[in-house]
Parts: C-alpha cells; structure tokens; sequence
C-alpha cells in the first residue's frame, strides 16, 4: 500500500478525533449557557444586591404621598408598600429601588432578605429582593393570606368553590413544593420552622354549631397529612410563634405553648381582657386593652404565668427586638427590658403611626416622610 495513502488516512481520522473532542466541549459549554440562563435571578441577585449604587440619602425621608402605607424592615434596609408602588431605602435613608407592582388589594410579608407581596382576593404574587423583582407568580384560585419564611420559602392560603381553603408553599424560584386542600377548615394563620421544612397552621371548623379552633404541623416533605393536630379552644387564634421552647399561640381567650414536636399544650394562661397586640420576638409578650381604653403591657415566663406587666396609656405601637420592648405612644417612644423596666425615653418631634426598629435605630412613619431616631 502507497504510504501516502497510510498518512492521509491517518489525518483524516486524526481531524475526525479533533471534531468530535470539540464538539464534546461545544456541547457542555451549550449546556452551562442553559444552566446559567435557566438559573440567572437566582444567581445574579446577591450579586446585584452587593454592588447596587443606592442614592443620597438624610432624614426624614420624604415619601411620594399615598393613602395608605405599610412600613417594614428588610434586614438592615427599610421598605414602603403603597397602594401602587414598593420602595426599598438603605440604613442611612437613601432609595435603593422602587417598583411598580400592579396589585389591586396589596399586603405584605418580609423577612431579612426578601419581601413577599401578594394581591387580597386575587391571584398574583411577587417576591423582591431590596434590588428588584425576583420572580412573580399566579394561582389558580384567589388569595386569601400569605406568609414568608426565614429564608426564600412562603405559604399561600388560597380559596375556592371546591375546599374552605387551600394552603401552597413556594421554594425560593417560585415553584410549588407543598399543598394541603382544607375541605373542612379555614385557616387562619400559617408559621414556618426555624429550618423551614415544617408549617404551623391554626384552622377553624364546627361541631354541633360550635366554632372549634385547632392547631396542627405540617412537614413539608410529608404530603399525607399533619404529623399532628391539637384543639385550642372556642377562640380565635390571632397570632402564632415558632421557638426552642415551643409554639406559642396567642387567642382571644388566652395564650397556649404547645410542644413542637408533639403539640401537647405544656402551659395556658386567660385573658380578662381584649387583645390588642402581639409584639411578638423573643419575649412573650401581649398588649391587652379593658373596656375604659386603658392599655396593660404583660411579659409571660415559661409556665405563661404573668412575670411583669406595665399600665400604658394611649399606645400606637409595640415591637419586641431581642429582649426589649419598644412602646410608641403619643409623641414618645421607650424602651423596657423584659421585665418591663423603662430603659429609655425619646421624645418625638412629631406624631408617628408606626415604628419599627433595626439595629440601634427606630425608623418612625409620619404624615408622609419617614424619619430616624437612635434608640
């Protein structure tokens, strides 16, 4: 055989070697590109949120004007829902981004990263981050609550013809990971875990013409059904909290703390009076409201007995962050340590209808502006 011929094959299966080593990597470098495409707010959001460029900011704030607003931290930034847009404003008040949602009825739930708002009595819902819009998604039937997790997870309680209530949960792309139909129950409050993976729900039902309310957990790796359910009483729950120490569940008719892992009720106190507020955090804490209008601040131990309680007068707002009590009222805004020891007392410039605090600072809503003090 003519060598020439021996080397001309040997080249040509040489360059059929070469293509198809470099069809291999075109391949995989098309399948990254995919990857990264299909995962791009995901993966470009931290990033965004690290080098975003905020603007000027100062005290107070001035806000665009709306007729009604909901103020509410986003870790250490503040953020605005109006009737038409969402603001988000860094520490120092500058705007780091505003955002047109289009809801009809908006409300909202945030936690240190991101901020879920959703449309009352219709389908939509958005989740942002401080930079801007992370994804958006649509139910099937209407909405009738939601909540935030710790993290990226939240709950959605829709309703329809068919049940009382639907409960959904979303992971962090907007994708449905859990779903439990309630023909019998509505629900009324949903609590995340503090690892996220189960959901405390308080539901109502009936028996005999008698309202009944329960409380039951749910793992959201587990459709069958709650892991476990535990009657409350004849009232209404009003709020729920998840810690080490259990599940605290504030009524109309009294607190309860139920075991996490059993939802046995370890201890229960009455009320004589209304609820008014529930600050909620690490102290167990309940603003009660007699017949007069007169106010009383209570602080509850672990048995939910009554370990400290204050008179208040007129009150617009009470936060709890770690293990103090702020109390907005009138044009005064103090502090209490936990046995609702006074620790400190600001005067206000002016009068303010909500509060909340973030790090050393209180961020004070007014007639259109929000303003700083140091707390």
């Amino acid at each position: 055989m003519d060598k020439r011929d021996d080397i001309n094959r040997f080249r040509k299966k040489r360059a059929a070697r070469k293509f198809g080593i470099n069809l291999a990597i075109f391949a995989v470098i098309i399948l990254v590109v995919v990857i990264i495409a299909a995962n791009w707010g995901s993966i470009i959001a931290p990033l965004k949120d690290a080098a975003l460029d905020v603007g000027k900011g100062g005290f107070p704030v001035d806000l665009p004007g709306s007729t009604d607003y909901v103020l509410d931290e986003l870790g250490d930034n503040f953020c605005l829902l109006t009737d038409t847009y969402f603001y988000t404003y860094n520490s120092d008040g500058a705007m780091i981004a505003n955002v047109q949602h289009g809801l009809q009825n908006p409300a909202m739930a945030s936690n240190s990263r991101r901020a879920l708002i959703y449309d009352r009595n219709g389908r939509d819902m958005k989740f942002y981050s401080r930079s801007g819009e992370v994804y958006s998604n649509s139910t099937e039937d209407t909405i009738d609550f939601a909540e935030i997790s710790n993290g990226e997870r939240c709950a959605v309680v829709t309703k329809s013809e068919k049940y009382t209530n639907c409960l959904y949960v979303f992971n962090g792309e907007g994708k449905q990971i859990f779903r439990w139909a309630s023909p019998l129950y509505l629900i009324d409050r949903v609590e995340f875990s503090d690892d996220d993976n189960s959901v405390y729900v308080s539901v109502c039902g009936a028996q005999n013409g008698e309202l009944e309310y329960y409380i039951m957990r749910f793992d959201l790796d587990n459709a069958e059904g709650s892991i476990w359910q535990t009657y409350v009483g004849s009232h209404m729950v009003f709020s729920l909290e998840h810690s080490s120490k259990g599940v605290f569940a504030v009524t109309a008719g009294g607190a309860k703390l139920l075991d996490k892992d059993s939802g046995e009720i370890t201890a229960e106190t009455s009320f004589v009076k209304s609820v008014s507020q529930i600050p909620r955090g690490d102290i167990r804490s309940v603003l009660l409201e007699d017949s007069s209008g007169g106010y009383v601040l209570t602080v509850y131990d672990d048995s939910l007995e009554a370990a400290a309680a204050l008179s208040l007068g007129n009150v617009t707002r009470v936060r709890c962050v770690g293990r103090n009590l702020y109390v907005l009222a009138d044009r005064t805004l103090t502090e209490y340590d936990s046995s609702l020891n006074e620790v400190k007392s600001t005067e206000l410039d002016d009068d303010y209808s909500d509060m909340i605090i973030i790090g050393e600072n209180a961020y004070l809503l007014g007639y259109n502006i929000v303003q700083r003090t140091a707390v």
